[in-house]
């Protein structure tokens, strides 16, 4: 039996993902406005889990859990633009610069914005959805207020103080995969200077032609987000036993999950920015087949990507009819 190729079985997902891995290695430094990120996203949600006190008009309370969802969504939104344009620059042999970066990251913020109100919108429905789950699940009401602790802040930003369900799981997946195509829309605004519609068009338009690429970049990143976090079910099943997890520990456990965090928005942000850049080199020389007839993006070699595509000549696709 031949030996089966990897690369082939999953297109062009595994290459993109393994060229992220290198490339965060190399360059750790992209994962810190993600982390930061996070850390606004920790102090808000513990905010909401601890020391809010909901409005008693359900309309404000709807707005504010709105208006922080849509926050976080800027952020990482600014975030991923932040660390395109620095993608920008590393390809056109430019010298990186964090002030011109954040002048082309402010200047698209109000496109950015759109698109992150879509993302909010889709995200507090699926909060409202969840919540009415969990309300109905009688079994999990909580009658008292959850106590500030170190292990319940562990249980609470990894998420197992929800109540499982299928539908809350099913929403998981929909969310992350709404969630890459929106970053896949983001290099058109970066690198095309396309508006907000136009690159989300333009984002649908790449899944329609390379599909079977990007659904393997969603189920690698899930895989790899899963293999993670596969450590702290040990812990918490621990916990749950009655074993006594030191505060260090569950300290710890804290910073992993934020990692783990900011890894998966990495990941997703890098491999659909780079299944774009091969998109366009794959649309610039007119090809009909594969991505993998196109040689794949590489930050760490010294091709400069966008100096290239720059030089090819276009080549007219040819009528599918």
């Amino acid at each position: 039996m031949g030996k089966i190729n990897f690369e082939n079985k999953f297109g062009g997902g595994s290459k993109l993902l393994i060229n992220s891995f290198r490339f965060i290695v190399k360059k750790p430094i992209f994962l810190l406005p993600i982390f930061l990120v996070w850390i606004i996203s920790t102090v808000g949600t513990l905010y909401f889990r601890y020391w809010w006190q909901p409005p008693e008009e359900i309309s404000l309370l709807f707005l504010t859990i709105f208006l922080f969802i849509l926050v976080l969504c800027y952020f990482i939104n600014l975030a991923g633009i932040l660390m395109l344009e620095f993608i920008r620059q590393i390809e056109s042999v430019e010298k990186i610069s964090l002030k011109e970066a954040t002048k082309e990251t402010l200047k698209n913020s109000g496109k950015v914005l759109f698109l992150s109100f879509i993302w909010a919108s889709v995200w507090f429905i699926f909060l409202l959805i969840e919540a009415i789950i969990e309300i109905l699940d009688s079994k999990r009401r909580k009658s008292e207020k959850s106590k500030p602790s170190l292990k319940d802040a562990a249980q609470t930003l990894a998420g197992i103080n929800s109540p499982f369900s299928w539908i809350g799981l099913g929403l998981s997946l929909l969310r992350k995969l709404i969630r890459m195509i929106l970053f896949l829309s983001l290099p058109a605004i970066v690198w095309e200077k396309k508006g907000a519609i136009s690159s989300l068009k333009k984002s649908f338009q790449i899944i329609k032609t390379h599909s079977f690429d990007f659904f393997s970049t969603y189920s690698l990143t899930l895989t790899v987000v899963i293999m993670i976090i596969l450590p702290l079910s040990f812990i918490f099943v621990l916990d749950e036993r009655g074993v006594l997890i030191p505060n260090l520990l569950w300290t710890i456990i804290i910073i992993y999950i934020g990692i783990i965090w900011s890894l998966q928005i990495y990941l997703e942000q890098m491999v659909t920015g780079m299944l774009y850049l091969w998109h366009l080199k794959w649309e610039k020389s007119g090809r009909k087949d594969s991505l993998l007839s196109v040689p794949k993006p590489n930050l760490l070699d010294d091709f400069q990507e966008f100096k290239e595509i720059e030089k090819m000549p276009q080549k007219p696709q040819k009528s599918s009819r």
